[in-house]
């Protein structure tokens, strides 16, 4: 479960992008202080795994269920009602994994003013060429335009992110930090010492002026930046 926040700050210094950081952190795990994580059960000890096979099997159902009706959203209600599902769903159901604790974050930094954020899946480069996925989901800030746009996200392009590019990972409990101080947590995904760490776009979709505004008005429990 997300039942704390990282209080270690790996950023320096105290500009108005950290402190914005920092209370996007504080409003997201108050208000989802203790969603469950199916994925998180996996790194579990078998035998725990079977103490809590009734807790595992409700979570993954309800996060199927999320999933189903996430997918039906825009067809039902536009992208605003993406949006609102994404939300409501999250602090209705208290499941998510990696993406949908991305993609809220994402939202919530939008919706308090914070521009030039996106989500990507991350993935690991070795030393003789091969990709591969690392199964995770985090948001990154102030990615080249050239690399986050329509176009790419639509093609899903992979490439190596700058080293000081900044990252905020709700998943691993509020991790914010820049691409090299991240590589120390990845290595729970897999990431090894000698692989280069490679961003993903997404084909998501993004939230337009009028959505934020109604997105605001929805959740102002959400809003620090008014």
């Amino acid at each position: 479960m997300i039942n704390n926040i990282q209080t270690q700050n790996t950023f320096t210094g105290k500009s108005a992008f950290q402190k914005n950081i920092k209370q996007v952190k504080g409003i997201f795990f108050s208000e989802f202080a203790d969603v469950r994580k199916p994925a998180s059960y996996s790194n579990l000890p078998k035998q725990k795994q079977l103490e809590l096979l009734d807790e595992i099997r409700e979570t993954n159902m309800l996060l199927r269920v999320i999933r189903e009706l996430q997918h039906t959203a825009y067809e039902e209600g536009g992208i605003f009602e993406v949006f609102r599902r994404l939300i409501g769903m999250l602090s209705t159901f208290k499941v998510g994994n990696c993406a949908e604790l991305a993609e809220t974050g994402k939202t919530i930094c939008k919706m308090n003013k914070i521009k030039n954020c996106d989500i990507f899946t991350l993935h690991a480069k070795s030393s003789d060429g091969c990709i591969r996925a690392l199964d995770h989901t985090i948001v990154a800030f102030k990615v080249p335009k050239s690399k986050d746009n329509t176009i790419t996200k639509r093609k899903g392009i992979i490439f190596e992110p700058f080293s000081n590019t900044q990252i905020l990972d709700f998943y691993m409990n509020g991790f914010s930090g820049n691409v090299r101080q991240a590589r120390k947590i990845y290595a729970a995904f897999g990431l090894k010492p000698d692989e280069k760490l490679l961003f993903k776009t997404e084909n998501t979709y993004e939230p337009d002026i009028n959505t934020i505004e109604k997105l605001r008005k929805e959740f102002p429990n959400l809003i620090f930046n008014k």
